[in-house]
């Protein structure tokens, strides 16, 4: 008898090993914080919550898709740190309101709040790439956006930071809606002072996304040449002469306009190469480049990051409205204006040695906040 009952428990405890050790039911991220005794885990917060207790999704299903590719490959992500590619909407949507902030986060910083900061930026349309629980750039920009445009903090205020204090506020709904809600359905609001722009799809924010706009700055140089360009002219005509130096003022002008162009790829311009750009205002577009920087910092084009400008083009069509505040008067006030003629530098005959490319140092406009009176958003 003693033989017999050994013998069933050696072959139940082989049965069980043929079947495999118990499934128990996946775990939310609240109950994985609870197992652990600590915060919310990385996998929990990329698998999502299966517990109902944990609360739905922030995003919201009648905003459309999550921005970027949803069939991204796992196996091959781009990074926040770096990599071109798709924004980070291929994770899983996650239950990040339960996640506590001990600590303020910043550039450099990586861990499992960077990760559920990422997460729910995402959620909220600031793209910042695939979340990865690494503080870059990216994630960097979408904080100077979300300081400027949703907590109107004065650019000179901002911090590119996240405390826990700021971790509240960033779980809560975004207080957005479009602030001309007659434009057309697609639609672009640029917002100088704040330097950001929001992508609004059916009065829904589909992309917010940090901005570089014209500097102010005067500037000079010998344009290149670049025959496909809309009005250029060469830089070396027949007779052998190179083409005079020419200046400008770096302005992005306020006024409402609309798309009228696209190009794919890096585009040749006078100054210089731009990517994807889509012409709104002359020779005014809005393009990916390299250098996104805090400060107003082009010639007068809308900079976005190239994140971003892979895709734009494919959100935002042609006869779509683009309406760009700067912070002085009421867009509608300028209508279409165009930025001011580049003038021929009189001191260049166009003979010999060109003379030095510069950017002097020029004044700077003034620019105030958008208030309730004109500029700001109609009221909840």
């Amino acid at each position: 008898v003693l033989l017999a009952a050994v013998a069933a428990l050696l072959l139940a405890a082989c049965g069980a090993n043929v079947a495999g050790p118990a499934v128990s039911a996946p775990l939310g991220a609240g109950d994985t914080a609870a197992a652990s005794g600590g915060s919310v885990s990385t996998d929990a917060l990329l698998a999502g919550s299966s517990n109902p207790a944990a609360g739905a999704s922030s995003a919201d299903p009648a905003a459309g898709p999550a921005i970027g590719t949803p069939d991204q490959d796992p196996a091959n992500p781009s990074s926040d740190a770096g990599g071109a590619g798709a924004p980070g909407a291929a994770t899983a949507v996650a239950t990040v309101t339960n996640m506590v902030f001990t600590r303020t986060i910043g550039d450099g910083d990586q861990g499992e709040d960077v990760l559920a900061l990422q997460t729910r930026l995402n959620e909220l349309h600031f793209d910042v790439r695939k979340p990865d629980g690494y503080w870059g750039l990216s994630t960097k920009m979408a904080i100077w956006s979300y300081e400027q445009l949703v907590l109107r903090t004065p650019r000179a205020d901002v911090t590119g930071k996240v405390t826990p204090e700021l971790w509240e506020r960033i779980k809560q709904p975004l207080p957005l809606q479009p602030w001309r809600p007659n434009a057309t359905a697609t639609h672009v609001e640029i917002f100088l002072p704040e330097q950001t722009l929001v992508l609004w799809v059916d009065g829904q924010a589909r992309l917010i996304t940090h901005i570089s706009s014209g500097s102010s700055e005067l500037w000079c140089a010998i344009p290149r040449n670049v025959p496909a360009y809309v009005g250029a002219t060469t830089s070396l005509p027949p007779g052998g002469e190179r083409m005079r130096r020419v200046c400008g003022r770096s302005i992005t002008p306020g006024g409402t306009f609309k798309v009228y162009r696209k190009e794919q790829g890096w585009w040749d311009i006078p100054l210089g190469k731009v990517y994807n750009p889509m012409y709104f205002n002359g020779g005014i577009a809005i393009h990916g480049y390299d250098q996104v920087p805090f400060t107003p910092a082009s010639h007068g084009c809308v900079r976005v990051p190239m994140h971003i400008a892979e895709y734009l083009q494919e959100l935002l069509h042609y006869d779509d409205d683009v309406i760009v505040f700067d912070g002085v008067q009421v867009p509608e006030a300028y209508g279409a204006q165009h930025a001011p003629p580049d003038d021929v530098d009189p001191t260049d005959s166009g003979h010999g040695v060109a003379p030095p490319t510069t950017r002097a140092p020029g004044t700077t406009t003034t620019r105030v906040p958008l208030t309730p009176d004109d500029q700001a958003q109609p009221a909840t």
